[in-house]
């Protein structure tokens, strides 16, 4: 997780390593407090706002040897690898394998053939899915709040998990990415193999290439110089580091890996962590990860920080005007007031 401090248009990139809530001696006697712990050092808040998306990315079968062949895409740097761009720069082929069935997949496939990679091999543990979203288009179609209604109304937590997995079905490309791979598939420069797996991986040390063999032996594989891994991240948020002291001290419930949070999007009622974007998806719904579920997570976080800070706190900056501008970034009240202090 990464710290962004964005007080006077600064930011500040640190990794969080610990979150602690609690009475502070020195600054906080009669209020508890966060102690956010960087990489960089300390910082105090009254609230804090996680919105980390996931866990750390892992590889499945992360290998020993080769490790500098073998890339997960939310840790890629460059297309291709310094490697594999070398024995293109010699005119020599280069086969890559992309692992995956979602969107960052198909874009991987189609980003190493522009740029010149021989022949990439696409591999889907599953069918090959079409969808204009990441969810079904009832929950981001003029109908959404229906589903959304559904959602909300359910007698458990159990029953929203079950509706979220239903709702995103696993990885899917757009319309679009489906020509693509199709134009890339009629010349040639692309294999798309469906409901097939990497069964086996060996390195060679000596050619710096990987022997790959596939679920139900298909097909056979030249020699692989490079294996992309497009399988998303995994959500369980008690696995993470940095909240290991959290769960300790205030302990929640989950349900899929999700923290089961307030409906003010808090860790707990008398805890003011509060959680955003993927880890939210028990209160946002299916479309937490996506625009629709930051647009009302962050209404919803922002209305009840404004609780926990107090509206005098909220304008302690200059009055008025500064509630004027608390009330714009909430969407409350008349925006036109708020631009008039800037005019």
């Amino acid at each position: 997780m990464d710290r962004y401090n964005l007080r006077d248009n600064i930011v500040s990139h640190e990794k969080v390593e610990d979150i602690r809530f609690g009475y502070i001696e020195d600054i906080s006697k009669v209020d508890k407090i966060f102690t956010v712990r960087t990489n960089e050092g300390v910082h105090h808040a009254k609230t804090v706002v996680l919105a980390t998306g996931g866990n750390p990315p892992q590889i499945p079968d992360m290998p020993v040897e080769g490790t500098e062949a073998v890339t997960h895409a939310m840790q890629l740097k460059e297309m291709p690898s310094p490697r594999v761009r070398a024995k293109l720069d010699a005119r020599l082929s280069a086969n890559i394998v992309v692992v995956g069935g979602g969107l960052t997949s198909a874009q991987l496939a189609d980003l190493a053939i522009r740029r010149g990679v021989t022949k990439v091999w696409l591999l889907m543990r599953g069918p090959l899915k079409v969808k204009p979203f990441d969810v079904g288009l009832e929950w981001v179609g003029k109908f959404r709040n229906f589903e959304q209604a559904a959602f909300w109304t359910t007698d458990s937590v159990e029953e929203r998990w079950e509706m979220i997995k239903t709702a995103r079905n696993g990885g899917s490309i757009t319309p679009p990415y489906k020509k693509i791979l199709e134009r890339h598939v009629s010349t040639g420069r692309l294999c798309l193999l469906q409901n097939t797996t990497i069964k086996e991986k060996k390195w060679d040390t000596v050619s710096k290439t990987w022997s790959v063999s596939l679920s139900g032996g298909s097909q056979t594989l030249p020699r692989i110089d490079h294996i992309y891994f497009a399988t998303g991240v995994q959500s369980d948020f008690e696995c993470l580091p940095f909240l290991q002291t959290m769960c300790s001290d205030y302990p929640i419930e989950s349900c899929g890996g999700l923290p089961c949070i307030t409906e003010n999007m808090a860790w707990r009622d008398d805890v003011p962590l509060f959680i955003a974007g993927r880890l939210a998806a028990l209160q946002l719904g299916p479309g937490a990860p996506n625009l629709i579920g930051a647009r009302i997570g962050a209404e919803r976080i922002a209305w009840s920080i404004q609780d926990v800070l107090g509206a005098k706190e909220s304008g302690n900056d200059g009055g008025d005007a500064g509630k004027r501008r608390f009330d714009y970034l909430t969407g409350r009240g008349s925006r036109y007031d708020a631009l008039a202090e800037v005019m």
